[in-house]
């Protein structure tokens, strides 16, 4: 959903950020580090929390911030940047769980544990649901407003229509991009926050199995509309988990769930195709 979400917005504004898997393992990284660093002072759970995720958010966000300054001050495309910075974010990654970080117990990519007091709070223990949930759900409800009721998200809209026009009417085309993309990024690394601080509980190598693409998937399901994405996202949710199940049962091939997404997706497409010829 926060992947779907940061993709989105990059587009509102005529950007395509590739890069959310980068950005997720660098909020990750970012997340882990200041919850290592910080274990041993006595900080309380819920600013111990905050202060991760805050810390996942500048991670991504720093990660959106580089391709973004290429762009608004030299032109450079931003997907190439983002293409590329996924593989920083990823060897970065395998540095730190093999090395300085690594859990000499756990005999494989993985980093120590990070306290209790940063892990977020569990909704459903049983399942392993916890507030991260509830926190992107808020989140695509503050986008929503953002985008449909305020100035700037008026203006990155038509940024993204028609970035000329924009231009003429005195909106700061240069500082859409570099606000859109930043934000973007930051999006994707709260999501990395999340999923060390509310799922895995420390930084592992494989942390994100290719979410940034299924984001961009999500992002063209839902039409760039936070509620379509919110929408998309658990459709999506639903048949990942649901083909894992019949894996399992049945021994429908792991393949399979990739096979259904492309189903969709091309019928979504072809669908959309049709419907603007017949006009």
């Amino acid at each position: 959903l926060l992947g779907g979400l940061a993709v989105a917005l990059g587009l509102r504004a005529g950007c395509f950020n590739i890069g959310v898997d980068g950005q997720i393992y660098l909020g990750a990284i970012a997340a882990t580090g200041l919850a290592l660093s910080l274990e041993s002072r006595p900080i309380p759970a819920v600013l111990f929390v905050c202060l991760v995720l805050l810390a996942g958010v500048a991670g991504g966000g720093f990660f959106g911030w580089l391709p973004a300054v290429l762009r608004a001050r030299w032109g450079v495309s931003e997907i190439f940047v983002t293409v590329m910075l996924n593989f920083v974010a990823i060897y970065l990654t395998e540095y730190l769980s093999t090395g300085p970080w690594n859990d000499p117990m756990a005999g494989e990519a993985i980093t120590r544990p990070i306290p209790v007091g940063a892990g977020l709070p569990l909704l459903v223990p049983a399942a392993g649901t916890h507030l991260g949930i509830l926190l992107a759900i808020g989140i695509t409800i503050l986008m929503w407003v953002f985008l449909e009721r305020t100035a700037l998200g008026f203006e990155i809209g038509a940024v993204g229509d028609n970035a000329r026009a924009a231009r003429i009417a005195g909106v700061n085309t240069r500082r859409i991009v570099l606000f859109t993309l930043c934000a973007s990024g930051a999006l994707a690394g709260l999501a990395g926050a999340i999923e060390v601080a509310g799922l895995h509980n420390r930084l592992i190598l494989g942390l994100s199995p290719g979410y940034g693409v299924v984001a961009i998937l999500i992002a063209v399901l839902g039409k760039n509309s936070p509620w379509g994405i919110l929408v998309a996202a658990f459709g999506m949710a639903v048949l990942l988990v649901g083909s894992d199940s019949l894996q399992r049962s049945v021994g429908l091939p792991a393949s399979a769930a990739l096979v259904f997404q492309a189903v969709v997706v091309l019928t979504v497409l072809a669908l959309e195709s049709g419907d603007r010829q017949s006009r």
